[in-house]
């Protein structure tokens, strides 16, 4: 199966930071305060991840380097893997806007700009932006691999 983004990257820096994440849970996906606002508007969906394999950093870019006014933001690539019936917690983005690229397999967005689910297949881009309230289903039987870009605060 052609990886273009190679195993490697699974060997690289992992997303967990210094907070302890419930092993049921796997790597951190999302910042726990955008799935605090979804519990706080009671959104609809898994209130915990299940089944994401890996969240690997690929890299990153300050973008204060480039546009003055994003001081303390950097623009970050990961590689997130779904298992077959693995979920993405429901989540609002909160100053976060990004984009998940599917680069293998199938999955399905639940999202609240949409009354209707989007089946996301290789190829497909979501985005997403402030106020979006999604949440993520893997129903294949075949892992999912995604590139996610976002914007995010510069780590100290």
């Amino acid at each position: 199966m052609g990886r273009g983004l190679g195993v490697g990257c699974l060997l690289g820096v992992w997303l967990l930071g210094s907070t302890p994440v419930v092993a049921d849970e796997g790597p951190q996906v999302v910042p726990s305060r955008e799935r605090q606002i979804a519990k706080e508007k009671h959104a609809s969906g898994p209130a915990v991840n299940k089944g994401v394999k890996a969240v690997a950093a690929l890299g990153s870019v300050a973008l204060g380097d480039e546009f003055p006014g994003l001081e303390g933001r950097v623009l970050r690539a990961r590689e997130i893997i779904i298992e077959p019936g693995g979920v993405v917690a429901v989540h609002q983005h909160d100053a976060r806007p990004g984009l998940a690229y599917i680069l293998e397999g199938e999955i399905v967005e639940y999202r609240n700009d949409s009354p209707e689910p989007h089946v996301r297949k290789p190829g497909n881009v979501a985005f997403e932006k402030t106020g979006v309230t999604h949440w993520w289903e893997n129903k294949t039987a075949q892992s999912v691999r995604a590139l996610v870009v976002d914007i995010v605060p510069q780590e100290k």
